[in-house]
């Protein structure tokens, strides 16, 4: 790979999964020493989720030695899609400094998952790279058990978008979601947390390993921390590499930090403000299909 493509392959890496710890999906380990009963499988949710509308995250992304880039994660609203109550997320990255000079990244994502049982239901990755600039929407028909997906060049307007269709779980995650629904599962170190993931291609059964709690300093803070490492890569991403996450012990589950280390060197978003929004003043209409 160049530099160019591979800062931008380190960016989406680190954005899936702050925005979808299981990020671009793991393809299922087998790990003889670990039992089937130390998997767990998801469930809907029964209890309060640690997460509250209004509730926004902001990542310092550095790349060696280099300040990268900015990223936000916020849990915007409440709102209607497809007759559901869903919640709606906004994530977002944008290149800054040197790398900014060298390879200019702006890129929004926008989720929509059911508030009961956490299911995606659509979402959309609107991606300016460079030159590269690509609108993606991926809907979740729960009914059908599809995933319709519609890509479009932004940079050629005249052209029809690419639609393809893939067969999905009834319940299933995207990108954004992944990181909300770990945030509800009980975290013991050893285990193993799977569940499915589509980015509107082929559904993989994603697997986060529970690796250690430790001790994890920050601009936002010192934090006790479960350090997790998703099996993103030689699967969706077919480049070699490793991913960290450490999300909070305590019962927010807060995403404090994450790691790609990849062939460029490693690439590192550190929380840097936990912020609570006032909720929004007018209710936003109903998302359409």
């Amino acid at each position: 790979m160049n530099l160019h493509r591979d800062f931008r392959h380190g960016h989406r890496v680190l954005l899936a999964v702050m925005a979808g710890v299981a990020g671009y999906l793991f393809l299922r380990l087998s790990v003889p020493s670990w039992t089937e009963a130390a998997v767990q499988k998801p469930s809907p949710t029964t209890s309060a989720a640690p997460f509250e509308v209004g509730e926004r995250f902001t990542y310092n992304v550095s790349w060696k030695v280099f300040d990268a880039g900015i990223a936000t994660m916020t849990l915007a609203e409440k709102t209607s899609f497809q007759n559901e109550e869903t919640y709606r997320i906004n994530a977002t990255v944008y290149s800054t400094g040197i790398v900014s000079a060298l390879f200019k990244v702006t890129d929004v994502f926008e989720s929509f998952f059911q508030v009961r049982d956490l299911c995606s239901r659509r979402i959309t990755k609107m991606i300016q790279e460079g030159r590269r600039h690509r609108e993606t929407v991926v809907t979740f028909d729960a009914k059908a058990r599809q995933a319709r997906m519609e890509d479009r060049d932004m940079n050629l307007p005249d052209l029809p978008p690419k639609r393809t269709e893939s067969t999905v779980p009834s319940c299933v995650q995207d990108v954004i979601s992944a990181l909300y629904v770990i945030r509800t599962k009980t975290l013991r170190v050893g285990e193993l947390v799977q569940f499915p993931i589509n980015d509107g291609g082929r559904t993989y059964d994603v697997t986060v390993e529970i690796q250690a709690q430790e001790e994890v300093r920050t601009p936002a803070g010192t934090f006790q921390a479960f350090r997790l490492e998703p099996k993103v890569f030689d699967g969706l991403f077919k480049s070699k590499g490793r991913l960290f996450v450490w999300v909070t012990a305590d019962a927010a589950r807060i995403p404090v930090q994450l790691k790609a280390k990849i062939n460029i060197g490693t690439i590192t978003a550190t929380l840097t403000q936990a912020d609570r929004l006032p909720a929004p003043s007018h209710r936003r209409p109903a998302a359409k299909l």
